[in-house]
């Protein structure tokens, strides 16, 4: 009986999961049929902002504003669970009215996917700009460039390679190949992997292996470790970024400088 519980536990983690990319697809699919069905003043700059131009180089500025924004509101809302938790762990309580609570929540959804949003964008942005830096024969386009991170299997490594090319690019869009990746790299997809995937496995083995009292001991140490993790992740993917958007505009402010000369 113990290990038909533990399959339907299993489950359950999966159809959760397969849920949650769905939603997250879903999301980024409707930004552009959203945009398309506003009838605003200002529908032309938020599409400025969110889609960029069809072709030439994209100020990606207001877009990489957006996209960091979110990504401090993360490391923010991770700070504050840490922070309870403390306290929670020497005899503090916090309680929250209603009403506060309820924004609370809705602050770490709005913060959730609007990041699962703003990163494929982001990056669908500065796969763009890299090509017309001058970067011949990339390997993945601006659209795959996004939609990787919601595609399985290839969500599980894709997003790197497209990140690491579009570092490459930035470096020396005329030698790109020949461009090693940062470190950072690296490090901010180990520790995705460990923080999202490693999360899930840890609990459906523990629900599988051990019992109840146990699994949920291994179950509250790896939430634990969870936040922690996303820390330095979010920190890592932030200093990604600037320092993609800020070669991206050198080499931008170059090639038109020497072309109006």
């Amino acid at each position: 009986m113990r290990g038909v519980s533990g399959w339907g536990t299993l489950s359950r983690v999966l159809n959760r999961l397969a849920e949650w990319k769905r939603a997250s697809l879903y999301a980024l699919v409707q930004v552009r049929t959203a945009s398309a069905a506003l009838n605003l003043r200002d529908y032309q700059a938020f599409s400025r902002v969110f889609a960029g131009s069809a072709g030439g180089f994209s100020d990606p500025t207001r877009l990489t504003r957006w996209t960091r924004g979110f990504l401090w509101a993360h490391v923010a809302i991770v700070a504050i669970r840490l922070s309870i938790r403390a306290l929670e762990r020497v005899g503090g309580t916090v309680e929250l009215s209603p009403v506060v609570w309820g924004l609370w929540v809705a602050v770490q959804l709005l913060a959730v996917y609007g990041t699962v949003i703003l990163v494929p964008l982001w990056t669908r942005r500065a796969n763009h700009n890299a090509g017309q830096l001058g970067a011949a024969e990339m390997t993945f386009t601006p659209s795959w460039a996004a939609g990787w991170y919601f595609l399985p299997p290839g969500l599980l490594w894709k997003p790197c390679l497209v990140m690491k090319e579009i570092w490459q690019v930035s470096v020396d869009p005329g030698d790109w190949r020949s461009q090693r990746g940062s470190p950072l790299l690296d490090w901010w997809w180990a520790l995705w992997l460990i923080a999202v995937w490693g999360e899930l496995l840890v609990f459906a083995v523990a629900r599988l292996a051990l019992e109840p009292g146990d699994a949920q001991t291994v179950e509250g140490a790896m939430g634990l470790a969870n936040q922690l993790l996303h820390l330095p992740l979010t920190l890592i993917l932030l200093t990604i970024i600037t320092k993609i958007h800020d070669m991206q505009m050198v080499h931008y402010r170059n090639q038109s400088e020497e072309a109006a000369t």
